[in-house]
């Protein structure tokens, strides 16, 4: 009885690790917002580099329509830095 305690404990103290990492860890796609449907628009009926412009609730957007993960080509502001090149 002493020993299946004891290996409870174990079992329980090297689980913490692994199920707090597991929580911790937000996966790539979480830290990528997918564009704004505006972004989106803006570049419909164009071609990857091609210029564009919307309105976004922070303002005008000037930009170039660039292809992001989601595979859409979006307008991208040449000011917002991204490992992926798309828009927030």
């Amino acid at each position: 009885m002493l020993k299946l305690a004891r290996l409870m404990v174990v079992i329980a103290l090297m689980s913490v690790p692994i199920l707090s990492a597991a929580q911790s860890s937000p996966s790539d796609d979480e830290h990528h917002r997918a564009p704004r449907p505006e972004a989106i628009a803006a570049c419909k009926d164009k071609s990857e580099g091609d210029a564009c412009e919307f309105d976004a609730p922070h303002g005008h957007v000037a930009g170039t329509c660039r292809k992001v993960r989601t595979g859409d080509l979006a307008c991208d502001h040449p000011h917002h830095h991204h490992d992926d090149g798309g828009t927030q």
